[in-house]
């Protein structure tokens, strides 16, 4: 097992995961092997296996690691679920659909919904980990909150990726404004309108 703070397996793993970044613009995911990934980072099969059980396994990381980079301090500092954090997850969200989508050249269904499993999940993650510390959810099951951050990160993910498929992607003022009264309201935690 590689000691995961080494200087040297960082840029080891660093290394293998820009090449298979590199290779996934270039090349459909299943077209690409260890082989190719291992001649891209410049390094051998077995250097690759010893950080990487697979290409899958790979994809998981790349996933994780990018959508970590693409969520906003405010978002990650949030102490509550408000409007303004949900605009922020929506829009970041369909981001980083597009970016996959488009940039990566998903062109494998067991990739695309290993991808869209794990951005969901993280979703629901950074979601919940926002109601853990607001008050709306002080003193309420474990299980119901879960429930809750499920259901809300399913929403957001499914009004991004359906705007994907619209194709209505320079218009993500439209998606927050029909996104977020939906979920809000579905939170309970929509503000009244003055009227």
């Amino acid at each position: 097992m590689v000691n995961q703070e080494d200087p040297r397996v960082l840029r080891t793993r660093q290394l293998i995961r820009t090449a298979f970044r590199d290779l996934l613009q270039r090349k459909g995911f299943d077209a690409i092997t260890i082989k190719d990934i291992a001649q891209e980072a410049t390094i051998n099969r077995a250097t690759f296996y010893a950080h990487f059980e697979d290409k899958y396994a790979l994809l998981d990381e790349v996933t994780e690691q990018a959508f970590h980079e693409r969520i906003p301090e405010q978002v990650v500092n949030a102490e509550e679920f408000t409007e303004d954090i949900c605009d922020q997850l929506i829009i970041m969200t369909h981001q980083y659909i597009i970016d996959f989508y488009r940039i990566c050249r998903i062109d494998s269904n067991p990739m695309a919904k290993l991808v869209d499993d794990k951005i969901k999940k993280l979703l629901q993650q950074t979601i919940e980990s926002i109601f853990m510390k607001g008050d709306t959810c002080h003193g309420t099951d474990i299980h119901h909150i879960k429930i809750m951050a499920a259901m809300t990160g399913s929403a957001i993910y499914g009004a991004a990726h359906y705007w994907l498929n619209a194709g209505e992607n320079n218009r993500t003022d439209v998606l927050v404004d029909i996104a977020r009264p939906y979920v809000m309201n579905g939170l309970g935690l929509a503000t009244p309108s003055t009227t």
